[in-house]
């Protein structure tokens, strides 16, 4: 929930939160990625990960088969840390996907996202 205010505090106003719980699986990021891309109010989209349960490596794979499925729309800003945060980090630049960037800090990554927003 804190990065809902971080979020808020960059001036942008969150326009949902959805908590993927312990899995990230390619189905459960292309379920909450069609659900949040659904909504006319997301001008861009914050995935934020601190790696402990779930390794951020798996949260990455995730995103990378879900936007197999899932025409992504808006900007995706990614913040990966934690277990394994520098292979995910690889795995989303492996794939390279033009609408998905990576900041490596929260507030770093809350304030591309709110920028990206504004910027729609």
């Amino acid at each position: 929930m804190s990065t809902l205010d971080v979020v808020a505090g960059c001036g942008a106003r969150p326009a949902n939160f959805l908590d993927i719980g312990g899995g990230a699986s390619a189905q459960i990021m292309a379920d909450g990625l069609s659900l949040i891309l659904s909504d006319p109010a997301v001008k861009s989209v914050f995935v934020n990960v601190l790696g402990g349960i779930t390794a951020c490596d798996a949260v990455a794979d995730g995103i990378v088969r879900a936007l197999d499925t899932v025409r992504l729309t808006k900007p995706l800003v990614v913040r990966l840390d934690g277990n394994n945060a520098a292979r995910g980090r690889a795995v989303l630049d492996e794939h390279a996907h033009p609408l998905v960037q990576q900041v490596t800090t929260m507030d770093g990554a809350a304030r591309r996202a709110a920028e990206l927003a504004t910027a729609a």
